[in-house]
């Protein structure tokens, strides 16, 4: 587990109405009081400043950083004084090399009228670090101070050399050419090109522009025609002779679906009353041959073509109301009794005759 401790830094910074203020220095430094300690040293190489800055911005994303005057936030307590602001910041920045910064910190109207004047010069923030390493691991709170413990140059010192090193970086742009910053263009023509689905570069013919445009164009028209049919479609009144309501659909679909289904229903009883009558339905079939048919018509059908005929079933003799075939010698057969009904003969009789001829 890393220890903590809370020092407090007077670093002699420059300051300005409102401007970037260097927080804390790169590397290992001391202050001048000796501070951390002997033999040690705060640290905050590039990676940790780039972490250290990153876990700022995160935790003043909705509440700013705030700076007071001479640390008076952190002695309110103690001492029972008011804590006013100097300045708040809400952004914050490591550079390589250089440290850290805290982004366009806004100063108040009295700080800034008193930096003016010179009454405050330098900054100091509260910082944690680890007792054991050094290392700086958070900036609590910032301070206008006018005793400072780190010797750094003042901002104005710092800008100039800023400055200096741009014009150096310039002058030698113009002795190399492929150095030199791209042409910028107008953001509006970006934005144009960009809608247009074109190149987002001056190579960008005027051809190709108007080729973009006119398709463009075109694309819009049919949109406009589209809505207005719709439009259109939407406020007609519709054809009474074309159009039926939903609610008499439906109705009328009910009404053809019961038809529909009685008409299934009277073939139904249709087939099993012939088939009662041809003696190829018994009642203990009835009820199962209705039930197929009311499902599936075809297959009824083709249930009672494949049923045998029993004549009994249908209240009928075997013979069909006719003499057996063995009592046709004792009775005569239907050729014999039309004879002797027209000769006024007995079967007897005629057989007689006939046998005597």
């Amino acid at each position: 587990m890393k220890k903590t401790s809370i020092a407090l830094l007077f670093l002699a910074l420059s300051l300005q109405a409102s401007a970037d203020v260097h927080l804390l220095p790169a590397g290992e430094f001391v202050g001048r009081d000796g501070r951390p300690g002997r033999g040690l040293t705060w640290k905050l190489s590039n990676p940790q400043g780039r972490a250290l800055a990153a876990r700022l911005n995160k935790r003043h994303s909705t509440v700013q950083f705030n700076l007071d005057y001479e640390h008076q936030a952190m002695l309110a307590e103690s001492n029972g004084k008011p804590a006013p602001a100097s300045g708040w910041a809400q952004n914050f920045e490591w550079r390589d090399g250089q440290g850290l910064f805290a982004l366009a910190v806004q100063w108040t109207a009295n700080a800034q009228q008193m930096i003016e004047a010179g009454e405050y010069k330098y900054i100091s923030p509260v910082i944690a670090f680890d007792k054991t390493t050094g290392e700086v691991l958070n900036v609590m709170n910032a301070a206008l101070v006018n005793i400072p413990n780190l010797d750094l140059n003042p901002v104005a010192q710092e800008r100039v050399a800023r400055l200096n090193a741009q014009f150096n970086e310039y002058l030698n742009a113009f002795s190399n050419p492929t150095l030199l910053p791209e042409k910028t263009m107008n953001p509006v023509l970006l934005a144009c090109l960009a809608a247009l689905g074109l190149p987002q570069t001056d190579a960008v013919t005027p051809e190709q522009a108007t080729t973009a445009i006119a398709a463009l164009k075109a694309q819009a028209d049919i949109a406009t025609t589209l809505t207005t049919e719709v439009a259109a479609l939407k406020a007609a009144t519709p054809d009474a002779a074309k159009y039926v309501s939903l609610e008499k659909f439906t109705t009328l679909s009910n009404e053809l679906a019961a038809l529909t289904a009685k008409q299934a229903g009277d073939e139904v009883d249709s087939l099993i009353t012939q088939a009662r009558l041809d003696g190829k339905c018994i009642p203990a079939v009835e009820a199962v041959w209705r039930d197929v048919g009311n499902a599936n018509l075809a297959q009824l059908k083709s249930l009672i073509a494949a049923a045998p005929a029993n004549p009994a079933l249908a209240g009928q003799t075997q013979t069909q109301g006719k003499a057996p075939a063995g009592d046709a010698n004792k009775t005569g057969t239907p050729e014999e009794l039309a004879m002797c009904k027209n000769m006024g003969l007995t079967i007897e009789e005629f057989r007689r005759g006939a046998d005597a001829a």
